[in-house]
């Protein structure tokens, strides 16, 4: 990369310093791939800014010499939005080193940070100070603020706290040519014009980069109660979900669908992981509440919590009324742990399950079941032995349906790649669904937005585009 640029190379290590300039092939070759290795690019360097006045001072630069920016976070995505095209014009901006905690407001249950920040960190300053931010992913060690925020992540809790943007206050945005727009607010209500923070959550770094953030603290959830059940079908893990919700007066943290196939494929690389029950379910949940008013967890009389019988009680009931067939309670730290690290090793499972075909989808609660029907019936019918792991926050209507190659392999799987995603696509389109929940477009769905989205709105998209990166060098190739 030196040979063909060699002034672009001083002149960054002039801005930056020597370290904070990678060129070399072993040093920027985990940047310039994505985390499942399907997307590959190049660029000048990967440079790796302390400030946002360095980020500025990048963008200006790019913008003068015409150098594409790609900005990148944890590179934890799934849809190649943070991985540079071929071409080599591009500056790789890391933020990984933009990891400090800048303000952390108690009082006002705020934290303000920079957008390198390793989520899991954010998290463990939150319950330093009493508090709870509750953006929860199974990349939390090693996804960042920024990336979260670009894709609008979404994760485990947003059936009670909503995704990225709901927990989001203020921001602070470089746009290229090096202008700071300096939103960084505690502020819970401003009607001051345009609410441009919301602009940039999601945008993927198409528009802008997100350098800081102010973000929402809670309560912590003191009192929680965890649970693992074996339902009837997809429908009975919806009316499940709403009973849970009725009974302990909305205090659902988490409500995820796990089928027997993610079972299956998790077990294939992770045998030592506890079983919940004593065998697989065709269909499951795992489910939790949580309340912050310790006197929930307080034992009664016979030794059970108010929120353990809250939960009880439900599973009781669900249980005469056929929507469960067999459930557990955690009743411990460990017990609970074990439960959830049956949904938060799905993901590495897949990846290491080899060939998947990845989706990220979001229905309505009332298409949920049949979709999930006209789906089975669909990929059985292109090839029966495809693990079929429709998994996920059924608790706001996102589906992870990925579909994964057949146990030992299979060649022909790339093969049926394009049809099982026009199956996914077509029918989340008849159950007007979204095509994307929280892993964004990047360059893996870019083609099939245009598809699903009418002809104005691509069209008001690409005017907003226009508008903040007239020369199309902010992140190009993505989402639009």
């Amino acid at each position: 990369m030196d040979d063909r640029k060699p002034n672009i190379i001083d002149d960054l290590i002039a801005m930056l310093g020597e370290k904070a300039v990678l060129r070399k092939a072993d040093d920027t070759k985990s940047y310039l791939s994505d985390w499942h290795n399907r997307f590959h690019g190049a660029a000048h360097a990967v440079v790796l800014p302390v400030s946002t006045a360095q980020v500025s001072e990048i963008m200006a630069y790019a913008k003068k010499h015409n150098i594409v920016v790609v900005p990148q976070g944890g590179n934890t995505g799934f849809m190649g939005g943070a991985t540079p095209d071929k071409s080599g014009n591009t500056i790789l901006l890391s933020l990984r080193r933009m990891n400090k905690v800048r303000d952390c407001d108690a009082k006002n249950m705020s934290m303000t940070v920079e957008a390198g920040c390793i989520l899991q960190n954010l998290q463990d300053v939150a319950e330093n100070e009493g508090l709870y931010f509750p953006l929860n992913l199974a990349a939390k060690g090693s996804c960042t603020i920024g990336g979260n925020l670009g894709t609008n992540a979404g994760g485990l809790n947003v059936v009670r706290y909503g995704t990225a943007r709901a927990l989001t206050l203020g921001l602070e945005v470089v746009l290229m040519g090096g202008e700071i727009l300096d939103m960084l607010s505690g502020l819970r209500k401003d009607n001051t014009g345009y609410d441009l923070k919301d602009l940039f959550i999601g945008s993927e770094g198409t528009l802008g980069i997100i350098t800081a953030a102010t973000m929402r603290l809670f309560p912590i959830p003191v009192s929680v109660s965890t649970a693992f059940a074996e339902v009837r079908d997809v429908d009975a893990a919806v009316e499940l979900l709403q009973k849970v919700q009725a009974a302990s007066g909305g205090m659902v943290e988490a409500f995820e669908l796990i089928p027997a196939d993610i079972m299956h494929v998790l077990f294939e690389s992770f045998p030592d992981i506890q079983l919940p029950l004593a065998k697989i379910g065709d269909m499951n949940v795992l489910m939790e509440i949580g309340s912050t008013n310790p006197a929930d967890n307080e034992p009664d009389g016979n030794g059970s919590a108010p929120i353990q019988n809250i939960m009880e009680s439900v599973l009781a009931n669900a249980f005469e009324e056929g929507l469960v067939i067999d459930a557990t309670i955690a009743n411990s730290d460990a017990q609970r742990d074990a439960l959830w690290e049956v949904r938060e090793s799905a993901p590495e499972s897949h990846k290491r399950a080899g060939k998947v075909v990845r989706s990220d989808v979001a229905l309505t609660q009332s298409a949920l079941a049949p979709f999930y029907a006209d789906m089975v019936a669909g990929i059985k019918a292109i090839d029966s032995n495809i693990r079929i792991c429709g998994y996920g926050h059924i608790g706001d209507g996102n589906l992870h349906f990925n579909l994964v190659q057949a146990a030992g392999g299979d060649p022909e799987f790339d093969a049926k790649t394009p049809k099982l995603l026009e199956l996914i696509y077509s029918k989340v389109t008849k159950y007007g669904g979204s095509i994307s929940a929280e892993h964004g477009i990047g360059q893996a769905k870019r083609d099939q937005l245009v598809e699903v989205k009418s002809p104005a709105i691509i069209n008001t998209m690409k005017a907003i585009k226009a508008a903040l990166d007239p020369k199309n060098l902010m992140n190009p190739g993505k989402v639009i």
